[in-house]
């Protein structure tokens, strides 16, 4: 009895140590709390959890899920992990560049911390922040040119410029300072003016956390004319301006230019530069550049020098008053809708421009010039430049006539100082025909058929004179010689000698009173058919120009 009292103590003790020992054995599980969220700005939360025990198996990460619903899970949300090595204690992690859906009715960013072991995961519960709303109460100035600094005040809960975007018309402008109450930017370059809306007005807008805040709908851009190049060129150059922030059109705003006292028309807008026309008009080497814009006027640097044309040749170099000549040279002021603003002169008297291109004028001599050489001047814009050549301004003279004999319809060459492609009225005694310039120095004209035979005098009206052929012309009347064969049947070839005059196919052969056609003819001969439905003995007659020829022999027709 007294072995097993003693005996009892020591199996309860037993049993305890095996109780003991057992419950050591049993796999404790990790703990952990989320214990807030904290809104550092309207993209930005800071989470904070805590770990309260790391449990028996082996810890392979630990941090947060977070997103905008309560859901939160290993497959709903997003993970952000702290690291693998979990020690006891809280943690936290701060998370930036959130955006929401909608910033009126869904600002709520919900979060809970987890940890992971080679097991599973286990997590803390959900809790939840509303991100602050940004508010603007002001944007001052209300305008500005490019690189004005435009400061815009309100509430925005950050002062981080990494986490702000502005733009003005949809262009992406320059943050320069940001705090939480105050976004400092400034006004940007090649702003579309498809976003203006009246008078240089455009929108500026605030993007924070992925939302877009309406700062102002009325911000009125200053547009700015900086420069122009080319800086020199010929009159007609096409010169660029160049600013910040143009009006695309003067719809919106009204662009006028200047080229010294001159305004020219502008064109080619956009945003960064529009384009003017030197004019021809301008009269001074050097100008100005002018630009007014809504009202003001900007004296853009430097000024614009005109190049001198120049002049390298005349062709012909000489020619009657009337006549016309060419001046090759380098006229780069040609305006293709507008020609050239040009001035010739022939020794001190203007002369008209008929015809103008880039490299040639066309120049008409007066009527009045006098006789001899002078020299020519071209003047364009504040430049005059001479012709290496004189004009030498020819005295009309005749000096011949070819042949020097022949009858009505004969070409004839008439020699001596002609305008080239004119007519001119030529004289055979006191009938007139009219004569062709085919060269400066020949004219032609056709004998008329209405003459007495013999010797006639021959001049051309040359302007307010008549001048005369030095020797006189000798007209031929015109004559059938004689025919051959003399007789035929019809059909048959008949060969018509003639002289004095030039048969046509207008020339009209009869049989006696019946009409043949010609076949052929030179200056001296005829080729007619016999006609058909005569027959006997009979006169050939030829009709030409009015004048009637008849054969002295009879032709028969057999």
């Amino acid at each position: 009895m007294k072995t097993l009292i003693l005996r009892l103590p020591f199996l309860l003790l037993c049993a305890l140590f095996i109780l003991q020992g057992c419950k050591e054995d049993e796999p404790q599980h990790p703990e952990v709390q989320t214990l807030q969220l904290e809104a550092n700005s309207p993209s930005s939360v800071t989470l904070k959890g805590n770990v309260v025990a790391r449990g028996t198996y082996n810890l392979v990460d630990y941090g947060f899920v977070y997103g905008y619903s309560s859901n939160l899970s290993e497959t709903s949300g997003t993970r952000v992990t702290v690291g693998q090595d979990v020690p006891i204690g809280e943690y936290q992690k701060v998370i930036t560049g959130l955006t929401v859906s909608n910033s009126y009715y869904n600002r709520t960013v919900y979060a809970r911390a987890f940890i992971t072991n080679e097991k599973g995961t286990v997590f803390g519960q959900v809790t939840s922040v509303e991100l602050p709303s940004p508010n603007i109460s002001s944007v001052l100035p209300t305008s500005g040119k490019a690189g004005d600094k435009i400061t815009i005040n309100g509430s925005f809960y950050t002062s981080s410029a990494s986490e702000v975007e502005v733009t003005f018309g949809g262009v992406v402008a320059k943050i320069v300072e940001v705090t939480p109450s105050k976004v400092v930017t400034e006004v940007p370059t090649d702003i579309s003016y498809s976003y203006y809306y009246s008078n240089q007005q455009v929108p500026v807008q605030l993007k924070i956390a992925g939302q877009t805040y309406n700062a102002t709908s009325s911000f009125r851009i200053i547009p700015v004319a900086k420069d122009f190049s080319p800086k020199s060129g010929t009159l007609g150059t096409v010169v660029t301006v160049t600013g910040e922030n143009l009006p695309s059109s003067s719809y919106y705003s009204y662009i006028r230019a200047y080229v010294g006292s001159v305004e020219v028309s502008v064109s080619n807008y956009s945003s960064s530069s529009f384009q003017i026309t030197i004019p021809s008009s301008l009269t001074t080497e050097k100008a100005a550049i002018k630009v007014v814009l809504d009202g003001t006027t900007t004296i853009l640097p430097g000024e614009f020098t005109v190049i001198p044309h120049t002049v390298t040749s005349i062709s012909p170099v000489s020619g009657l008053a009337g006549s016309s000549f060419t001046i090759t040279g380098n006229f780069n002021a040609y305006n293709t809708y507008y020609g050239i603003n040009a001035s010739v002169i022939i020794g001190d008297t203007p002369a008209n421009i008929s015809n103008s291109s880039s490299s040639q004028l066309t120049v008409n001599v007066p009527q009045n010039m006098m006789v001899g050489s002078h020299k020519v001047y071209v003047t364009i814009g504040p430049h005059t430049a001479e012709a290496p050549q004189q004009y030498q301004v020819l005295a009309p003279s005749i000096s011949g006539i070819s042949p020097a004999s022949g009858g009505a319809g004969k070409e004839v060459i008439i020699n001596g100082t002609f305008i080239a492609g004119q007519y001119y009225t030529v004289y055979f005694g006191n009938v007139s025909v009219s004569g062709y310039a085919t060269t400066s120095t020949t004219l032609r004209a056709y004998v008329p058929a209405n003459l007495t035979a013999g010797k006639v005098q021959v001049s051309v009206q040359m302007g307010t004179q008549r001048l005369y052929t030095p020797t006189d012309f000798t007209f031929v009347a015109p004559t059938l010689d004689s025919f051959s064969p003399s007789s035929g049947v019809a059909g048959s070839i008949i060969t018509l000698n003639i002289s004095g005059f030039t048969p046509s196919y207008y020339t009209t052969v009869k049989f006696g009173t019946v009409t043949t056609s010609v076949i052929s003819f030179t200056e001296s001969t005829i080729r007619v058919a016999a006609p058909s439905g005569v027959t006997g003995t009979m006169k050939i007659s030829v009709i030409n120009s009015g004048q009637t020829m008849v054969s002295s022999d009879n032709f028969t027709v057999n």
